[in-house]
């Protein structure tokens, strides 16, 4: 018999404002090791994409942090 081993995810809802606060989430997400993804309006893009997180931004009206690590003390000052 095989082994499977699930995957953990972690998922919190996120805001940014302003270009501050996309400036630090980048900056943060792209300290992670693990993946970090920025998901919303049925679509998952890179977080560590500073260009990604900013047209995210402006298209989609609610924003998710989703890693395969508990990110939450990481941007614990954007998580809602």
């Amino acid at each position: 018999m095989k082994n499977v081993k699930q995957k953990q995810v972690y998922c919190y809802r996120v805001v940014l404002d302003t270009v501050t606060d996309v400036t630090a989430f980048h900056r943060i997400a792209s300290s992670c090791k693990g993946e970090v993804y920025l998901v919303g309006e049925n679509m998952k893009i890179n977080a560590k994409s500073l260009l990604g997180t900013h047209l995210a931004r402006v298209a989609w009206d609610k924003l998710y942090v989703e890693a395969d690590f508990d990110c939450y003390h990481l941007f614990e000052k954007i998580i809602v």
